[in-house]
């Protein structure tokens, strides 16, 4: 049809279908230019990922020609493009030479149609640097065809070096887990073991086949009662690191200590299990346990030292003390641990740099044992003996322990001894009864507050007291008192023992009748009297006061006085004898020599000139009070005979001697030098020496001193002063051997008329000291009671044979005799200055429990503490000793008579520690 046959609508049809058919071919170019402005984009893309990525690319063709590379590949191979492509891959040093073969066989493989593997391997580059590297070969394709290769080269040099690193720190781990010196396991999370090494196996006795797999928190390794435990530290374990000490159980089922250190294991921090380390701790645990008990027992010992102590680091601070010392010191344990020494007001004013020049002294390992002052917390002085040590770990200085003793007691009986010598010295010098009063009243007051003095003396014919010496604060008219007047003096010298009063005890005793004159008296006065007794009879009475301060004086002061006393009362009895001498004839009736005022009178009457030069010698009798207190003056009266007739043997003709009362004499030389005065005097002394008289113990020892007027003329008094101050010194030096003398003597005496004597003295030594370290005695006590323990029988040297070692029942007489020896025994002691302090305690070891002893009777705790011991261990000693009177019974028969005994005989608390000392002494 043509196109003028065809209808509008047809062509209008066409029309449209050319339009879509416009629009189509519109879409098809838009379609080819869009994908061909893709292909362009993923071209630009894919050149520019080429170019810029930091993976090494290149590409070759199928001869192996190098066709492109990109830029990171030139960076890190260091070449040119101009140097690299077009070129041969093979003729390029960047590929390590060693790698060649490999190369090859890639390149065969991806001809042939099989997939490669990457490859990694050793470059170099151009600078000659070496990289790990990791190769990646593929084909290129067009239509399904290879035409080339695809190079893709990642660095992997980091990597290699972790994981040489990670592999040698996998190969040390493996070395040290497997060489550890002590045990290790390692298991996983669920308490699996994973691997041991030998120490494990050596400790624990299983190999890693026997135990691989196996839980270990199921009692493999633990007791039974240590499953809980164990489960419960290794959750701990998982969480972080612990140590600890334990119990573990071996393969055999033996357990020991172990100190176990367990850490989790993380990979990636991922938790994979634990390590755990077992140390062997037996023989530690042992050695702590010595450590523990070596502490434990100086500790114990430490805190019970009778004597103060503490224990100071080397920097001088306090680590710790003892009970005691808190005790001596008047500090707590809080107040001074921790302090330094040199800070605490320890030293008294003055005496720091000393107590910090002892410290130093001490750390320069010379250690010192001395006495010192130190200072309470309340500020009193305490004098002290000092001892100090080192202590010492492995063999290096780490602190100081020091003990420190109170010797206020010691100290205070040097003071009384010189006191009493001092008396002594003055009573046995010319000096008046009258001028010696007031010596008295001076050496008493370094022992006791005298400010109010007074001393009164009993005339028994007129049965007057009156006051001889007195110093009073508020009284000056002492007026003479009838014995029956009621007044506090007269109360103590007729009831013949001390009294300490107040003011109460004072308006009682007025109350009561006892006393009308009380003298002066105030709401605070305190008021301290003793009787003054030459061995039984009451010669007066010595008494102190004060005024304002009711608590000047205790029952301490009691015990001293009490003892002072009756040295005051020897000496005054001794003034009051010689100034009776004075008024006899020239001649003493007693020894035939001349007496003092004779004596005196024809010293004055010598004609100097005549008889130039002129020698004094005085003479003392060592130990005649001695032997007058104990064997009576009968035994005295020999020695004077007897020296008088040494004296008349020894002298010339013109010599004048007298005797100057008690146990002195002097004797002038006319014509005679000092050389020859030495020389006479020797002669006396080798006589006095030689001559023999029996007892032995009563031979006559002398102490001699002279002097020689050669020169200026003197008067009398001077001269016979420095001969008495030579003759002083003399028996000053001499004294202790004298008292040693006569100790050795008796003590040899003793033992010869009983040979059960010296043994049961030491055997009494040992029980006693015993006891007395049970109840926490001082140094000084304790020392006091050994003298005691030897002593306590002194007194039987009184007593005849016939009683001493009759074999049946004394008489009545008899007895009243024997029991006489305790008071010989204290008049014996007193007279030697190192026994005095026990001589109280010799008197009083007979005294019992309930008041029914001798001598005096005394009840209770007024029996002297060091009494009662040795009358306990005496009596036990004795019960188990056979004597010519009685057999001898078992210690438990004794023991069992002293319990019996108790509250009656004996101190039932003494007696109750003894009976348990004695026991336990048995069980060990």
């Amino acid at each position: 049809m043509t196109d003028s046959n065809k209808t509008k609508e047809q062509l209008l049809s066409e029309l449209i279908d050319l339009r879509k058919k416009i629009v189509e071919l519109k879409n098809v170019k838009n379609s080819i230019q869009s994908l061909e402005e893709k292909i362009k984009q993923s071209e630009e893309k894919r050149q520019s990922l080429f170019e810029n990525t930091p993976v090494y690319l290149a590409t070759l063709n199928l001869e192996g020609v190098i066709t492109s590379c990109n830029d990171a590949w030139l960076k890190i191979s260091g070449y040119t493009v101009e140097e690299i492509v077009g070129k041969h891959f093979s003729k390029l040093k960047f590929i390590c030479i060693k790698n060649l073969p490999e190369y090859f066989k890639m390149f065969t493989a991806l001809l042939s149609g099989k997939d490669i593997k990457p490859f990694t391997g050793n470059y170099f580059l151009k600078d000659g640097k070496m990289l790990y590297l990791r190769v990646h070969l593929g084909r290129i394709k067009e239509k399904g065809k290879t035409v080339g290769y695809n190079v893709m080269t990642i660095n992997v040099t980091d990597l290699k070096k972790t994981e040489e690193s990670l592999r040698k720190s996998q190969q040390e781990f493996a070395v040290i887990f497997r060489n550890s010196p002590e045990a290790l396991i390692y298991i996983d999370e669920k308490s699996k073991v994973l691997n041991i090494n030998s120490q494990f196996t050596k400790l624990f006795g299983y190999t890693l086949e026997d135990i691989k797999g196996r839980n270990v928190d199921n009692g493999m390794i633990h007791s039974q009662k240590m499953i809980y435990e164990g489960k419960k530290l290794t959750k701990k374990a998982l969480k972080g690191f612990i140590n600890y000490e334990t119990i573990r159980k071996r393969k055999d089922g033996s357990e020991f200590s172990v100190f176990i250190s367990s850490a989790p294991v993380k990979i990636d921090n991922k938790l994979k299990g634990t390590i755990t380390l077992y140390q062997d701790i037996t023989e530690r645990k042992k050695a702590e346990e010595k450590l523990r008990q070596s502490e434990e027992k100086f500790a114990g010992i430490f805190k019970n030292i009778p004597s103060a102590a503490f224990y100071q680091n080397v920097s001088g601070v306090i680590l710790d003390v003892n009970l005691r010392f808190t005790q001596l010191f008047g500090y707590t344990k809080e107040e001074i641990v921790n302090k330094n020494i040199d800070e605490i007001g320890f030293y008294p004013k003055g005496k720091i740099e000393e107590g910090k020049y002892f410290t130093r002294k001490i750390l320069e390992e010379n250690l010192i044992n001395l006495e010192a002052v130190r200072q309470k917390k309340d500020g009193t002085l305490v004098p002290v003996r000092i001892s100090t040590s080192l202590v010492k770990i492995k063999g290096k200085t780490t602190g100081i322990m020091a003990l420190y003793q109170d010797i206020t007691e010691s100290k205070q009986n040097e003071t009384i001894q010189k006191v009493l010598y001092n008396i002594s010295k003055a009573t046995n010098s010319s000096i008046s009864l009258d001028q010696l009063y007031p010596i008295i009243h001076k050496e008493l007051g370094n022992i006791i507050d005298t400010t109010n003095f007074y001393i009164s003396l009993l005339d028994q014919r007129k049965d007057k007291i009156y006051f001889p010496y007195h110093v009073d604060e508020m009284e000056d008219d002492f007026e003479i008192q009838s014995i029956n007047d009621r007044s506090l003096t007269c109360y103590v010298i007729k009831h013949k023992s001390s009294l300490l009063l107040n003011y109460d005890k004072i308006k009682k005793l007025q109350n009561r009748g006892e006393l009308l004159n009380p003298g002066a008296i105030t709401k605070n006065i305190f008021w301290f009297g003793v009787p003054l007794k030459v061995e039984d009879k009451v010669i007066g009475a010595m008494a102190v006061q004060s005024y304002n301060n009711p608590n000047n004086y205790s029952e301490k002061n009691t015990t001293l006085l009490e003892f002072v006393s009756s040295q005051v009362a020897t000496a005054i009895d001794r003034k009051q004898t010689e100034e009776k001498i004075k008024h006899l004839s020239f001649h003493d009736s007693l020894t035939g020599l001349y007496n003092r005022a004779y004596f005196m009178e024809e010293l004055e009457r010598l004609n100097f000139p005549r008889y130039y030069p002129l020698s004094i010698v005085s003479i003392d009798i060592n130990g005649l009070k001695f032997v007058n207190d104990t064997f009576g003056h009968s035994e005295g009266d020999k020695l004077l005979k007897h020296l008088a007739v040494i004296l008349k043997s020894v002298s010339r003709k013109g010599d004048i001697l007298a005797r100057f009362g008690g146990d002195e004499f002097a004797i002038t030389l006319p014509s005679t030098s000092f050389s020859q005065t030495h020389d006479f005097c020797g002669r006396l002394k080798k006589v006095c020496k030689d001559d023999s008289i029996e007892p032995t113990y009563l031979a006559p020892s002398i102490s001699l001193g002279y002097a020689t007027q050669d020169g200026d003329y003197r008067d009398i008094d001077s001269f016979l002063i420095e001969s008495d101050n030579r003759m002083y010194q003399d028996k000053l030096f001499t004294a202790k051997n004298r008292e040693k003398h006569l100790l050795d003597s008796i003590l040899i005496i003793l033992a010869e008329r009983d040979p059960h004597t010296r043994n049961h003295a030491e055997r009494l030594q040992n029980l006693a000291l015993s006891l007395g370290r049970k109840i926490r005695l001082s140094d000084f006590q304790l020392n006091s009671l050994k003298l005691l323990a030897l002593l306590h029988d002194i007194g039987k040297i009184g007593i005849p044979d016939s009683i001493l070692f009759k074999t049946y029942m004394l008489t009545s007489s008899e007895w009243k005799k024997m029991k006489e020896h305790s008071k010989i025994g204290y008049r014996m002691a007193r007279n030697f200055p190192d026994f005095s302090p026990i001589a109280r305690e010799i008197l009083y070891h007979h005294e019992k429990w309930d008041g029914s002893g001798y001598p005096e009777g005394l009840k209770g705790e007024n029996i002297p503490l060091l009494s009662r011991i040795i009358s306990i261990v005496d009596a036990y000693d004795v019960m188990q000793s056979r004597r010519p009177y009685k057999g001898a019974i078992s210690k438990e028969e004794a023991l069992k008579e002293l319990n019996r005994c108790a509250g009656t005989q004996f101190d039932p608390n003494l007696v109750k520690i003894f009976i348990k000392s004695e026991k336990n002494g048995k069980e060990n």
